[in-house]
């Protein structure tokens, strides 16, 4: 099956929002995303707006001093920030696993720690500035499925 990358920019964080929002309300458990970015470039806000579309109602901020934040809904979210981790050993010390592989949906931060261990199916999330926008609001997100159930979800939000 062949990758269709599909990118989209938005001018605000409350674009940015609205974008995951649009994936949130897709998302079924077991899903794993993953979200590469630069420190600040909105891979949190991004992350709000999904748990905003699967109708978590928790505070998502930032989880930079936690590697795992559980928030509860009628799907559960795991949001995963791997940014201090230093390697594979340390998650697999600490079962990522059984949240990963589980009932809820997993989205992480810093993917690169454990690319290993991530599996075959999922859907990456890069977001960078765009360059080009002297106001430092405008983000180009460009979104890639791996696997039958991403690329069609990936059509969905187009």
């Amino acid at each position: 099956m062949q990758n269709t990358d599909v990118t989209f920019t938005t001018s605000s964080p409350e674009e940015t929002e609205a974008l995951g929002e649009k994936i949130g309300r897709r998302l079924q458990r077991g899903d794993i995303l993953t979200f590469k970015g630069e420190l600040g470039a909105g891979k949190t806000c991004m992350i709000r707006g999904i748990a905003k579309g699967l109708g978590i109602k928790d505070r998502v901020t930032s989880s930079s001093f936690v590697i795992m934040r559980v928030m509860e809904g009628d799907i559960p979210v795991y949001h995963f920030d791997l940014y201090r981790l230093e390697n594979e050993e340390e998650l697999i010390d600490i079962g990522y696993d059984e949240f990963l592989f589980s009932n809820g949906v997993s989205l992480i931060e810093w993917p690169e720690k454990l690319e290993n261990l991530i599996g075959s199916d999922f859907l990456s999330v890069e977001i960078q500035y765009d360059e080009q926008d002297e106001s430092f609001l405008r983000r180009i997100i460009k979104i890639t499925p791996s696997g039958k159930r991403f690329e069609d979800l990936t059509k969905e939000i187009i």
